[in-house]
């Protein structure tokens, strides 16, 4: 099974060679214009066995779009794992670092990370990150600038999440048989209360107006 985040792992999150995971753009039709009253400083989140996500990839106005399923299954100092399953079909497994940042999706993985999350978080934050992706069709070397633009209130099916806004563009050089290098732009909403990305959008090509990948936290439960 295929993720484009993002995994985002999306993270989160329609199935793609990114994660979907989980991922996003400048499609911000729901996040709202209101601002917290505060912008904190936040930590890595501290995951739990029986901690649960579902989220919708691909949802338009005209499309329901694909449920993803996610519960964490174990948690080490160092990795929490879990179990992936798409509407309702076989389960796979993703592993998260100790930053809540994707490193594995079945049987793809993502040297040293995906980049996507860096704590301590505060807007203002700004990283560089370079990646391998390895799947069983090839292999994709990314090179990404993130930052952190916005502390804000954004709307998804799940509810209203204080979030942090955080911009992401890079370059992806695809090698299967041949070489071909694609820019995108991500956008993602991470919700310290949720622990996880809530909203994702990723254009693909986004100077040749290529495709959009979107994701959405549908619902969650934490464990006590």
């Amino acid at each position: 099974m295929k993720t484009i985040i993002a995994t985002a792992y999306l993270l989160m999150f329609a199935r793609q060679p990114f994660y979907a995971a989980l991922l996003l753009g400048s499609m911000t039709g729901l996040v709202a214009a209101q601002e917290p009253a505060s912008t904190p400083t936040t930590d890595a989140p501290i995951y739990k066995v029986g901690d649960t996500w579902t989220f919708l990839w691909g949802k338009t106005d005209t499309k329901p779009g694909v449920t993803g399923v996610q519960t964490v299954v174990s948690v080490t100092e160092n990795q929490s794992t879990l179990s992936v399953s798409t509407n309702g079909g076989t389960p796979l497994e993703e592993d998260f670092n100790n930053q809540g940042d994707i490193t594995r999706n079945g049987s793809m993985t993502f040297e040293p990370s995906f980049g996507r999350l860096s704590f301590p978080m505060m807007v203002g934050k700004s990283w560089d990150s370079r990646l391998i992706q390895r799947t069983t069709s090839g292999t994709y070397d990314m090179s990404q600038r993130a930052e952190v633009v916005a502390f804000e209130r954004v709307e998804v099916t799940a509810g209203s999440f204080d979030a942090y806004k955080i911009v992401l563009h890079g370059v992806s050089s695809i090698h299967l048989g041949g070489a071909s290098v694609r820019p995108f732009r991500a956008t993602y909403w991470y919700a310290p209360r949720a622990k996880r990305i809530v909203k994702s959008v990723t254009e693909w090509n986004v100077y040749q107006n290529g495709k959009v990948e979107t994701a959405e936290l549908a619902s969650f439960s934490l464990a006590p």
